[in-house]
């Protein structure tokens, strides 16, 4: 099967006829980093009731010099006065804060030292968030600023996908990733931090096509989403592809650009079944250029975020193919970082990645368009 083109790739993924994710109710605390499966409304207004924004004196704003005190009162009428801290609910009536510092009570009243104006420091009910507000819309990240908006609206569970992702490691060389000696399997953790919001299945095997085939039947069962690393390249026990047509349909081996093009796609089960390369920086780029694609489709919220951005030096590309290259960001403008598909370090200090049109000089100036790096809950700003 050969190489097809970026656009290509775009487009079987778009056509997917992709399963139902289950969906659950969880608690709030429980939904951090979880994509919600529907938007989240208000159950009631924030402030509930107008609030003092302040301590202070809440008063019945008139034309008076100073008023009078009424200690604990439910409701103030024109001329009256009564003490209230921040946060707590005004009297019936109180349409200003004299703030505690520019109060003088000389026996039972009050003299501010300036006059009230109305609703000074008084927040109103459904000031910040109405009964009924979409607080966040289906396909959106439960962040930890989420939490206490939530609980203030009334809001006592979310419902979030279930999705479920099994990473499958294949590699004679490889160990765990928390075992000593041996290769360590480094790319299957990054996948799974990637994935904060689902359910992940990991399992580690060898170079065995009898044994890659029953694995990927196996988690395609229980799982949504499969993700396989390694063994995708054309080389002797390079399996992978093999054993997905074998036991499914493989859409695509790979694309026509450098670092992702051994990057393939199928279909076991009706699950996708996506063949990550082995090497770090390959896998990241594509996990991040069609896995979160993929993924995007099955919630129906697009995750992958891109920006135009400027070169800050001229990059020639001299590879036989269009090329992919890491970016750092500084303000507007990107840098290339050095390239190659194992370098540990320049994918730690990328913000993006974009691809390069071959057998061209690109200066300095030009404008492109790079995607983003996924960081989990979010892209790199």
């Amino acid at each position: 099967m050969p190489l097809i083109k970026y656009e290509a790739v775009e487009n079987i993924i778009e056509g997917l006829k992709l399963q139902p994710i289950k969906t659950k109710n969880v608690d709030v605390l429980s939904s951090l980093n979880m994509i919600v499966a529907e938007d989240v409304l208000s159950q009631n207004d924030i402030p509930e009731h107008n609030i003092a924004a302040q301590d202070g004196f809440a008063v019945n704003v008139y034309e008076g010099q100073s008023y009078e005190i009424v200690n604990d009162a439910t409701e103030l009428k024109k001329g009256q006065a009564s003490y209230v801290m921040t946060g707590v609910k005004v009297p019936e009536g109180a349409n200003s804060i004299v703030r505690i510092e520019e109060a003088k009570i000389i026996e039972n009243r009050l003299y501010p030292a300036r006059e009230p104006k109305l609703w000074k420091d008084i927040e109103k009910a459904g000031e910040d968030i109405k009964k009924g507000e979409i607080l966040l819309k289906k396909g959106s990240f439960v962040s930890p600023y989420h939490i206490p908006l939530f609980i203030a609206s009334g809001v006592n569970s979310v419902k979030v996908f279930e999705l479920c992702v099994a990473i499958v490691s294949i590699g004679d060389e490889l160990v765990p990733y928390d075992y000593d000696g041996g290769v360590r399997d480094s790319v299957a953790p990054m996948i799974m931090s990637l994935l904060p919001f689902a359910e992940k299945r990991y399992q580690l095997i060898k170079d065995d096509l009898e044994k890659i085939k029953q694995t990927i039947l196996d988690v395609s069962k229980d799982c949504d989403l499969i993700f396989t690393v390694g063994g995708s390249s054309v080389g002797k026990k390079d399996y992978t592809k093999r054993a997905i047509s074998e036991v499914g349909e493989l859409l695509y081996e790979g694309v026509q650009t450098n670092v992702i093009k051994r990057g393939g796609l199928g279909i076991v089960n009706g699950k996708p079944v996506m063949a990550l390369p082995g090497r770090v920086v390959s896998a990241a780029v594509v996990f991040n250029a069609e896995g979160l694609h993929i993924i995007s489709r099955m919630i129906g919220s697009e995750l992958r975020k891109y920006v135009e951005v400027e070169l800050g030096e001229d990059i020639e590309v001299k590879h036989s193919m269009n090329s992919t290259f890491l970016f750092k960001i500084s303000g507007n403008t990107v840098y290339p970082l050095r390239w190659g598909t194992g370098l540990y370090s320049e994918l730690a200090k990328a913000d993006a990645f974009g691809y390069l049109e071959r057998n061209k000089e690109h200066k300095k100036g030009d404008r492109i368009t790079v995607q983003l790096l996924w960081k989990g809950t979010s892209c790199t700003a």
